[in-house]
């Protein structure tokens, strides 16, 4: 008999440890859980996912589509990293956390407070973003160093600068139709394809300058003296160059500067590089490139469908202006060697 009630209490204290068990470990995700594995998941870029997360019952939520649309739109453009959550407090299924994200413009920091019903999220735009009104979108300005650094030999004499050009160009509306675009084409030592395609762009309206050659001071008193000007439609304007005072002596070393391409550009997003930008293309030019330009200071804002600035949310100063680059050369030993 007492076998009989040895065993009774040993399988009712199996059972109990069994339901026990299981009971801990069905209890679900706390809302704790819940809101760090969304943030996870925007770590990840796994905009699809989050959006499984969603109680689709709250008042207002996106459809995927628009919700994935504007999550990468938000985060590619402002090259969201290191984005990290901080659980501040939880009030009846509300949880409040700080969430900070490193942006190509500095840290934006904020705080808000989201809903958690049956291990799932229930949305408010400022989910996405602080301040993130429907129609509102992401303005990134960038304030680029004005010079580029120069580039010296070991006694301080210039190899590279930034001079004064002159870019030769063409006024539409003021052309002599094609007439003219032979003669030319011979002072600017070119072809009249190129000026027809030039000309053929579509952004052009018939009071736009379209520059076609960039020249030195001296090559663009030549053509003056030529009487370049005196064909109706061509202008002269002055621009910003990078010049190399001692020319084929150092290119080998010094390298040389050009314009940006499409590859560029797509390489260098968020960099502050723009259409008109130069950038090194081989040589010291090149392998210092970030220290020659300098680092470009920027802000993003979040802007309604009229530009008009919602809220700030990051600023970034300069931190570092373009720097000379001072070599181990000697330019007029260089010079006697050639």
């Amino acid at each position: 008999m007492k076998d009989k009630k040895k065993w009774i209490i040993g399988i009712s204290a199996c059972v109990l440890l069994i339901v026990s068990v299981f009971f801990v470990f069905n209890q679900g995700k706390s809302n704790e859980q819940v809101v760090t594995e969304y943030f996870e998941l925007l770590k990840k870029k796994d905009y699809k996912q989050m959006y499984q997360m969603l109680n689709t019952k709250t008042v207002y939520t996106p459809t995927q589509k628009y919700f994935v649309e504007k999550y990468k739109e938000f985060y590619e453009e402002i090259d969201a990293k290191n984005i990290q959550i901080k659980i501040l407090d939880e009030q009846d299924n509300v949880i409040e956390y700080l969430i900070y994200i490193d942006t190509l413009a500095g840290r934006i920091t904020y705080r808000n407070k989201v809903g958690v019903k049956n291990e799932q999220i229930q949305f408010n735009k400022e989910l996405i973003m602080d301040g993130y009104t429907d129609g509102c979108k992401i303005k990134i300005t960038t304030y680029n160093p004005e010079k580029r650094g120069r580039i010296l030999d070991r006694n301080g004499k210039v190899l590279a600068e930034d001079g004064k050009g002159y870019s030769v160009g063409l006024v539409k509306g003021k052309l002599n139709g094609e007439n003219d675009y032979g003669q030319i084409a011979q002072y600017l030592e070119t072809d009249v394809e190129t000026l027809q395609k030039k000309m053929s762009a579509s952004w052009i309206n018939d009071d736009s300058f379209v520059p076609i050659k960039t020249v030195s001071e001296a090559t663009k008193n030549d053509l003056i003296n030529k009487n370049i000007l005196g064909i109706n439609g061509v202008k002269i304007s002055t621009v910003s160059i990078r010049t190399y005072p001692y020319d084929k002596v150092a290119s080998h070393i010094v390298g040389y500067v050009q314009n940006v391409n499409a590859e560029d550009l797509k390489k260098h997003k968020n960099e502050g590089y723009n259409s008109i930008s130069v950038i090194g293309r081989s040589g010291i030019e090149a392998a210092y490139e970030e220290k020659l330009r300098g680092i470009t200071s920027g802000k993003i804002d979040l802007v309604d469908k009229n530009d008009k600035v919602i809220k700030e949310l990051c600023h970034k100063e300069v931190k570092m202006s373009p720097q000379d680059i001072t070599l181990t050369i000697d330019i007029d030993l260089q010079q006697s060697l050639v």
